[in-house]
């Protein structure tokens, strides 16, 4: 297995030098699109309002959070993530790793959520364990990650998206993803498809090196597809799954 260390320099210079967070400030919309989604439902289970985004990358939950009237921070170990945050967005976020976190924010969050992050961990068991001290009494956990059982994994096959091996080093089933957090001391609430709002051309696009078949396949008929189809927005679940979860102290 890779270290912590190899995994953290890929992904730096992945996100710099290959430009991913360019593409993801650029999907900027459907990123608000898709948080505006989630952040509804996770009002409906919560009446707190002080939220910790775990790997929050640019910051755009947050954005998200604050307008809907939740007192929102994050924390995110890429310097080059908080840089394309928004200018007053940037004090609400903790640059580092969620360990570094001191005892001042043990017990002070009423919900904490870690989208595209459990499969980046080395023990994601401990990571699991280790956010329930950040909860109140009772508080909330939202965790987005792979669905191993997705219909896609059968047909991608070893193209799946989710399978990269400098990055995910574990991936659930729902089965699984239910298991893992009843390990460390969560009652599971719900378990469901996460949804994303993605454009046509933007999935093509996202797919054009895992995929290369159903990309050329895109691009054949693409010019017969009208553009404002090809941009248009529309709610999707690319295989992964969404626990809402309780902790138990």
């Amino acid at each position: 297995m890779i270290s912590l260390r190899e995994m953290l320099d890929y992904a730096e210079r992945e996100y710099s030098d290959g430009g991913l967070y360019k593409e993801y400030v650029d999907a900027k919309a459907l990123k608000y699109a898709t948080f505006e989604r989630r952040i509804k439902k996770i009002a409906s289970l919560t009446t707190g309002k002080k939220i910790l985004d775990v790997g929050c990358g640019c910051g755009y939950f947050i954005d998200v959070a604050l307008k809907e009237g939740f007192d929102a921070y994050g924390v995110e170990f890429s310097s080059v993530a908080i840089s394309y945050a928004e200018p007053q967005t940037w004090e609400r976020i903790f640059q580092g790793d969620v360990n570094q976190l001191d005892a001042s924010h043990q017990g002070t969050y009423d919900v904490i959520t870690a989208f595209d992050i459990l499969e980046h961990t080395l023990k994601p068991i401990e990571f699991l364990d280790h956010l329930r001290q950040f909860l109140v009494p009772n508080g909330l956990l939202v965790i987005a990650t792979p669905n191993t059982h997705h219909f896609l994994r059968a047909i991608m096959r070893t193209r799946w998206p989710m399978l990269q091996p400098y990055q995910h080093t574990y991936l659930f089933s729902a089965r699984s993803l239910v298991l893992a957090l009843e390990k460390a001391g969560y009652h599971v609430i719900q378990v469901m498809p996460a949804r994303k709002v993605l454009t046509p051309e933007y999935l093509a696009e996202q797919l054009r090196s895992l995929n290369p078949t159903i990309s050329r396949l895109y691009n054949t008929v693409s010019p017969i597809i009208p553009k404002r189809l090809q941009n248009m927005p529309i709610e999707l679940n690319i295989g992964e799954s969404m626990a809402f979860a309780r902790c138990s102290h």
